[in-house]
Formats: structure tokens, C-alpha cells, sequence
């Protein structure tokens, strides 16, 4: 780990980078860090390569930075985030005077998870990060445990990685995930019930059509699959784990009847619930 003494054009000298080389286990299986720093830039400061390192995480503390990536110009103005994917062409740049935490990261498959972030934001790459203190608080820790002496491992690193990630999405519109989170643990809570669409709907204080787009948005199921996915996990758990019969426990993770549980059951996991059993027992 190396501490950047060397300032490129614009980047004034209170600034502070650090260089990470991650270990082998954290580039095959973790998020990692390859570059970290707090920086105050001036209007000079401008950054623009045709690939570098893999992703870019940029919080502006104050001032205002705006950039190119993917065809696109957008800005980040104090209290603002941009994600960006540094290895296509990409340029950046300050509007003023700004102070900036960043880091350079990278990991295997998170590319999905970045087009997920993005997707989710209207592919939109800054995401709205004001009244979230936390965010800051947990950022600024990152980069100060590799400026001292107290660097994390770096499988703690990966996690802390993700609940920065997870923040851009939370923080998005805050509206949003609450009323569908709401309506997960309503379904969690309430699946061996009779639950309709419409039930689900006014339980989240939302119209029908309304309910179903932002549902699909965040699970990536219609309300119904959703319903009907999370009565089948719960069977199989049933199946594994007790001496229920399949009757009953159709009945009880809220199937009409037994003859539909079969038929979902076989569809979704490719044997019927006594097969599976049978499968089971023979492990």
C-alpha cells in the first residue's frame, strides 16, 4: 500500500490518495479496493482515459464535478454520488472548486450488480444522497482505514463495499423501497393467507397498475409470482422438515388446494412434493 505524494493538474496539495494491491482470495471471490483517496481539486482538475482499473465510486463533498460516460454528460453536484464503469471511455472534471471521496474498486460479477444500481435509477449514473449521513460516515471510514495503520480484512472490505452500493439504491427515492419493502414482509408474513392483488395493492395505499410496475421494478417478479414463489419456498421447507402431510401443507402456505401445489411445485423445481421428499430421504 502506497501513499500518492504526486498531484495531477488540478488536484491541490491537501489531497490524499492510497494504492492498494489485493491479495488473490479477494480478486477471486470479494469486492476489493485498487485505489481510495479524499481529494480538493480546482478548476484545472480533469481526468479522461479510454479504460482505467474497472469501477468508480465519486461522493461530492461540496462543490461540483460533471462527466461523460457511455455517450452520456451528467453532473454531481454536492451531496450527489456517480457510479461509473472506468474501463470504457470515460472523462471527468471539475466545475469550480470541489472536494471529492473516491474509490477505484473492482470485484468478479459485479458487473450485473452495476447495471442493477444503474437500471434502478432510471440509468441515471448520479445517484441523490442528501439527508444521508451515514453514507458519508461510512465512506470516510473506508478511507481512513487504509490512511492508517487499521486496514479492515478484506472480506469486511467487500462488505462494506456492498452497504455502500445498497445505499445508492435506498437513498434513491426513499418513497419507493419503503412501500415495496413494506409489501415483501406483508407477503413473508402473510403467505399461507388469501392474499389478491388488490388486497396488496391497497395494503401498500397504492392502484393496482401503479402497485404491479413498481413491484416488478424492485423484485423482478409480478406480484403474483412473488406470492406464489415464496409459498413454494416455504413448502419445500415443510417437505424437508416435517411429517406433514402434502394436503396440509398446501393448506397451510395458502394454496387452494392440493392439486395446484402439485403442479407449481413441479413446474418450479422439476419433481412433484413426494419426490422431492422421497429425494430427501435417499441424500
Amino acid at each position: 500500500m502506497l501513499t500518492n505524494k504526486r498531484y495531477a493538474p488540478g488536484v491541490l496539495p491537501a489531497s490524499h490518495e492510497q494504492s492498494y494491491n489485493a491479495t488473490k482470495i479477494a480478486k477471486n471471490l470479494f469486492l476489493y479496493v485498487e485505489y481510495i483517496g479524499h481529494s480538493y481539486v480546482s478548476p484545472e482538475y480533469a481526468v479522461m482515459r479510454s479504460h482505467y482499473c474497472h469501477y468508480l465510486l465519486m461522493y461530492i463533498v461540496s462543490g461540483h464535478i460533471i462527466y461523460q460516460t457511455q455517450g452520456h454528460t451528467e453532473e454531481a453536484r454536492a451531496g450527489q454520488a456517480f457510479l461509473i464503469e472506468t474501463q470504457r471511455p470515460h472523462i471527468y472534471g471539475s466545475i469550480g472548486n470541489t472536494e471529492i471521496l473516491w474509490i477505484h474498486f473492482n470485484g468478479i460479477g459485479f458487473h450485473s450488480t452495476y447495471e442493477y444500481l444503474i437500471s434502478s435509477n432510471h440509468d441515471n449514473h448520479t445517484f441523490e444522497l442528501h439527508g444521508n449521513p451515514e453514507f458519508v460516515k461510512k465512506l470516510t471510514d473506508l478511507f481512513l482505514s487504509y490512511s492508517s495503520a487499521k486496514l479492515y480484512p478484506e472480506i469486511q472490505v467487500s462488505s462494506k463495499l456492498y452497504d455502500l452500493m445498497s445505499s445508492l439504491v435506498v437513498y434513491r427515492n426513499p418513497s419507493m423501497p419503503d412501500t415495496i419493502d413494506s409489501s415483501i414482509r406483508y407477503i413473508s408474513n402473510h403467505y399461507s393467507e388469501p392474499l389478491t392483488l388488490d388486497i396488496l395493492a391497497r395494503q401498500a395505499n397504492l392502484s393496482i397498475s401503479r402497485f404491479s410496475t413498481l413491484f416488478k421494478q424492485k423484485t423482478g417478479y409480478t406480484p403474483h409470482q412473488y406470492l406464489l414463489n415464496t409459498r413454494l419456498h416455504a413448502s419445500r421447507q415443510l417437505l424437508a422438515s416435517s411429517a406433514y402431510s402434502v394436503n396440509y401443507i398446501a393448506l397451510y402456505t395458502g394454496f387452494s388446494d392440493a392439486s395446484y401445489f402439485i403442479s407449481a411445485f413441479r413446474k418450479k423445481y422439476g419433481c412433484t412434493p413426494v419426490q422431492y421428499r422421497m429425494q430427501l430421504s435417499q441424500q
